[in-house]
């Protein structure tokens, strides 16, 4: 029974009392004023239970309304009692459980904590998926490989990902309760994942861990490439050797005028490769930071004119119109001439090269940013397709197979890094059958 409750019938009780005896007084003819102090006392009596009785009322209620309060979400360091009363040592208690209740839930936020630090410095993509696939968590590096938001939480994964080959590894986790691995390729972009589902211990659901491979994947083409291309460039003047150090030993040598054309053509294939070794070597270098720059303010008008003058007789032979236009008042910068002029003349030999006579190729520079020069090639060209033009940079790569005969393969790879260890930026743009345009950044 609830202390309300024992307090009315208390109460009720002392007054049904005091209202009987009245009425035997009366009807017995109990003196009057034995039977008023007999009333009064009840009443008393009455008044003395009645504020008793709530004090454990009081504290049955401040019990209730911080029970409440807990399960309501109120951080139980504020839900401290004073213990006293006739409840004091249940107060007790329920301070002690508050206690013990906040510590445990400062040690469960420390470890959600590094929990989510751990999930949103990792490399991987994480998500965790319920037994309806709908995620309910997502690392930072997720929302980022996948380009989404964080109201993705409470969607289904097919609906973030968009891709069913990678959601068919889910649904199958989800139904077997076993382990899924695969990899992934997601287009258009043909990108790659390495994919794994592994269903938690003891609950429904799955957690995602998706790598992105897609750049080893480009370096192991790029890889491939250059081990195939570097074969074919090797393959061509060491055969040619060969074939001509067998018609020599054949009897050739003995005719003085085709033994001087074999000797002159060996001469030519043994350049090629001292070109190719050469190239590969100051590449390696310029990589690694072996060949430090020499860099000094450097006029760009007087020193774009003198190399466009040098490559003249070349644009000349080829019919084309060489011109240079320079924005005027351009302030020197700082860099190593010698490196920065193999790259404008290994733009220029490029354009040169590719453009039909009649055609036209012009070098400019102009302020970029505020804080660094652009230096422009451009030609009209033959042009780069869209499918070659991201990969021109690399080393070997020829994106005109079929023309590309009589160079390494290496100038472009060369630039880039001339270009990149003077804290530049390079990038071509291209229409094919329209010609091309190769851009250049010096910071000032």
């Amino acid at each position: 029974m609830s202390s309300n409750a024992i307090r009315s019938v208390i109460l009720f009780t002392v007054i049904a009392i005091a209202v009987v005896l009245t009425v035997v007084g009366f009807i017995r003819g109990f003196n009057l004023e034995l039977l008023l102090a007999w009333i009064a006392s009840s009443a008393a009596a009455a008044v003395a239970i009645y504020f008793f009785v709530p004090s454990i009322t009081e504290d049955e209620l401040e019990l209730d309304v911080a029970m409440k309060k807990l399960g309501g979400g109120e951080p139980p360091d504020k839900l401290r009692l004073v213990a006293i009363g006739e409840l004091a040592d249940l107060k007790h208690s329920f301070n002690e459980m508050t206690k013990q209740v906040g510590d445990r839930l400062r040690s469960l936020e420390r470890e959600n904590g590094k929990l989510e630090l751990m999930m949103d410095n990792v490399a991987d993509a994480i998500f965790v998926v319920n037994r309806y696939s709908e995620i309910t968590m997502v690392n930072n590096t997720a929302l980022r490989m996948f380009n989404l938001e964080p109201s993705v939480v409470g969607r289904t994964f097919i609906d973030a990902v968009r891709d069913h080959e990678f959601d068919a590894l889910v649904k199958t986790c989800l139904a077997s309760g076993s382990r899924q691995h695969g990899s992934i390729e997601i287009r258009p972009d043909r990108r790659f994942f390495e994919v794994t589902v592994t269903p938690p211990k003891n609950e429904p659901g799955a957690v995602v861990v998706a790598r992105d491979l897609t750049e080893i994947k480009r370096l192991e083409r790029v890889r491939r490439d250059f081990v195939a291309n570097i074969s074919h460039e090797l393959r061509t003047p060491l055969a040619s050797l060969k074939l001509l150090a067998e018609t020599l030993r054949g009897g050739a040598i003995d005719d003085p005028a085709v033994a001087a054309d074999f000797l002159n053509r060996i001469e030519v294939e043994t350049d090629k490769l001292t070109q190719m070794v050469r190239e590969l070597g100051e590449l390696s270098r310029i990589e690694s930071g072996e060949a430090p720059l020499s860099k000094k303010p450097m006029d760009l008008g007087s020193f774009i004119n003198k190399v466009a003058e040098r490559m003249r007789p070349q644009s000349d032979r080829a019919e084309l119109a060489l011109s240079v236009e320079v924005a005027p008042g351009l302030r020197p910068v700082p860099a190593d001439a010698d490196r920065i002029e193999q790259v404008l003349v290994n733009l220029l030999h490029n354009a040169i090269k590719f453009t039909s006579p009649g055609g036209r190729i012009i070098v400019s520079a102009n302020p970029k940013n505020g804080n660094a020069v652009e230096i422009a090639v451009k030609d009209t060209g033959m042009g780069i397709s869209a499918e070659d033009l991201p990969r021109i940079f690399e080393r070997f790569y020829k994106a005109d197979k079929a023309r590309g005969g009589g160079g390494t393969g290496l100038g472009l790879a060369i630039a880039k890094h001339i270009v990149k260890a003077h804290g530049g930026d390079i990038r071509a743009e291209s229409v094919p059958g329209q010609g091309s345009t190769f851009y250049f950044t010096l910071p000032r």
